[in-house]
C-alpha cells in the first residue's frame, strides 16, 4: 500500500503483564487515541486473537499506515516474536504478533522490546529529547530498560541488550534486590507483617522510622551500583529513570545521584547527568510508533 509518509498514523500496543495498551498516534508524537484492556495473563494463548479484535475497530476508524508493538520479552525482531523472557503471560512465548497482524490487516507491522521502547520515546516527546548517546531503566516488577548509540537503538547480537535487570550486584540478581518490588520484599523481611508497598516505605522514614530508613539505605545502595557499572559500560551522555517510584520526583533523583557519585570513581562524576523519565504514562506506545515511523516514513533528519 501506498503510505502518506507527510502524516502517517501509525496503530500502537503495549502489552504488559497486567494490562494491554493500545492506542492511535500521529507523526508528531501525538496520541489520538488511547485505551487498555487486562492481558489476562494466565490465558497469553489468545492474547494475539484478542489484540486483533480491539484492532479492527480503531483500524476501521483511523486508517492508520501500520502497526506497532511494545511488548515484555526479548524479541525476534525478524520473526516479530518473543523468544525469551516473558514468564509473566503463559502460553505467549513464540507468538508472533507480527505474522498474525500483517495476515489479518495487511499492514507493515513492527515488535520491539517494552524497554526499548521507553528508551525511542524518551528520545522523541522526553527526557533525552536531542540527546545522542544515552540510556533509559525503567524501575517496575523489575528493572528493564534500552541503549541509544550515536541516535540509534542498540538491541545486542540477540535483542537482550538493556535485560540489566538479571545482572548480578554483589552476588544477587539485581532486580530481585533493587526494583521497586524489591524494596517493598526487604521492608517485608526487615519487619514480618509490615505490608508496606516501596511507596510506603519512604513514607514509613518520612515519619521517622530508623528501621524502614536502612532498608532504603541499603536498597539505594543496591540501585546505584549497578547503575554505576552501567555508566561506566556504556557512558551515556544522560541516564533517564522512570518507574513509578519516581513519581516523588526530584527528591528521589538528588538521593539516587547521592548514592552513585559513592560508587562512581571521581574521574566519571561530570560524565553525565540523571534525568526523570518525562515521556509519560504511554512511552510504550509513543516508542512503538517512533520505530515504526524511523523504519517506514523516517524523518528528513534522519539517514
Amino acid at each position: 500500500m501506498t503510505i502518506n509518509s507527510n502524516d502517517p498514523r501509525v496503530l500502537a500496543f503495549d502489552v504488559g503483564g497486567t494490562w494491554v495498551k493500545l492506542g492511535v498516534v500521529d507523526a508528531a508524537g501525538r496520541l489520538l487515541h488511547v485505551d487498555r484492556f487486562p492481558t489476562r495473563a494466565s490465558d497469553g494463548q489468545t492474547l494475539v486473537a484478542r489484540l486483533i479484535e480491539a484492532a479492527k475497530p480503531l483500524v476501521a476508524r483511523h486508517a492508520p499506515a501500520g502497526i506497532a508493538f511494545s511488548t515484555l520479552g526479548v524479541i525476534d525482531r525478524r520473526a516479530g516474536a518473543p523468544v525469551a523472557a516473558v514468564e509473566a503471560i503463559e502460553g505467549y512465548l513464540g507468538q508472533s504478533p507480527k505474522i498474525s497482524f500483517e495476515h489479518a490487516f495487511g499492514l507493515p507491522v513492527v515488535v520491539e522490546n517494552d524497554g526499548n521502547c521507553v528508551a525511542l520515546a524518551e528520545g522523541w516527546t522526553g527526557a533525552a529529547a536531542g540527546v545522542a548517546h544515552y540510556i533509559a531503566l525503567a524501575l517496575g516488577t523489575g528493572i528493564g530498560g534500552g541503549i541509544v548509540i550515536d541516535g540509534r537503538l542498540y538491541r545486542g547480537a540477540h535483542g537482550a541488550a538493556g535485560e540489566w535487570g538479571y545482572m548480578r550486584i554483589d552476588g544477587l540478581v539485581w532486580e530481585e534486590h533493587a526494583s521497586p518490588r524489591a524494596l517493598a520484599a526487604a521492608a517485608e523481611r526487615a519487619r514480618p507483617g509490615c505490608g508496606l508497598d516501596a511507596e510506603g516505605v519512604f513514607a514509613a522514614r518520612e515519619r521517622g522510622d530508623a528501621v524502614m530508613g536502612g532498608v532504603l539505605d541499603a536498597w539505594f545502595d543496591l540501585l546505584a551500583t549497578g547503575l554505576a557499572n552501567l555508566l561506566v559500560a556504556f557512558n551515556p551522555a544522560r541516564t533517564v529513570i522512570g518507574g513509578g517510584i519516581t513519581a516523588r520526583g526530584p527528591a528521589f533523583l538528588d538521593e539516587l545521584r547521592t548514592h552513585l557519585r559513592a560508587r562512581m570513581h571521581p574521574d566519571f562524576h561530570a560524565m553525565g547527568d540523571l534525568a526523570l523519565a518525562s515521556a509519560g504514562n504511554h512511552a510504550g506506545l509513543l516508542g512503538a510508533a517512533r520505530l515504526w515511523l524511523d523504519e517506514h516514513a523516517p524523518r528528513p533528519d534522519k539517514p
